[in-house]
């Protein structure tokens, strides 16, 4: 397949056109700077690569507010951070690859292929999804186990600080030991 018109331009003129794009000008008002520089782009050639500049955009932005809202939910732990991330946009591309046949848009070829129920297609398609099943109950165990370890050290925590307190209070060995066995499930 031949490149378009667009991607046959020298980068600076297809950074610029991305960079006037991000700063919300227009098709036409685009057409006239690459006139001015002398660049030979035909509208349609020019809207089919703002469009997909825009959509795009559109994708980073989604994956950005889908990391964003994780960050949030899951705390800044970098091994969740990244496994969920990846989890949500495995998800997110299977999502497009169903939206896009459901809407009639065009799809690549072995996308095309899972969806007409191809056998290999449709096997690819069931092992994505597998890996995106397993992956999340992965990523659900690690969290458990975080969580535990979490837990674990600040129950340590407290029975060391209510030991301390007890003693200083000439509470003795024996109650101290029922107290972090019974209240903090630590033994003694």
């Amino acid at each position: 397949m031949r490149p378009s018109s667009v991607a046959r331009l020298p980068d600076e003129i297809r950074g610029l056109i991305g960079k006037l794009r991000g700063q919300g000008r227009t098709i036409d008002e685009i057409m006239a700077r690459l006139r001015e520089m002398d660049a030979e782009v035909s509208r349609s050639a020019l809207g089919r690569h703002v469009k997909g500049l825009d959509a795009l955009g559109e994708k980073m932005r989604r994956s950005r507010a889908v990391a964003e809202a994780l960050v949030r939910e899951l705390g800044e732990a970098p091994e969740s951070r990244t496994a969920r991330l990846n989890i949500e946009l495995l998800h997110s591309a299977i999502l497009d690859v169903f939206m896009k046949a459901a809407d009639g848009e065009e799809i690549e070829e072995s996308g095309q292929a899972a969806l007409a129920g191809d056998p290999q297609g449709a096997m690819l398609l069931a092992k994505a999804l597998d890996h995106l099943a397993r992956a999340s109950k992965g990523n659900v165990e690690f969290l458990a186990k975080a969580e535990a370890r979490a837990a674990e050290r600040a129950r340590s925590a407290a029975a060391a600080a209510a030991e301390n307190v007890a003693r200083k209070q000439g509470i003795s060995a024996e109650t101290i030991a029922a107290i972090k066995s019974g209240i903090f499930g630590v033994a003694a």
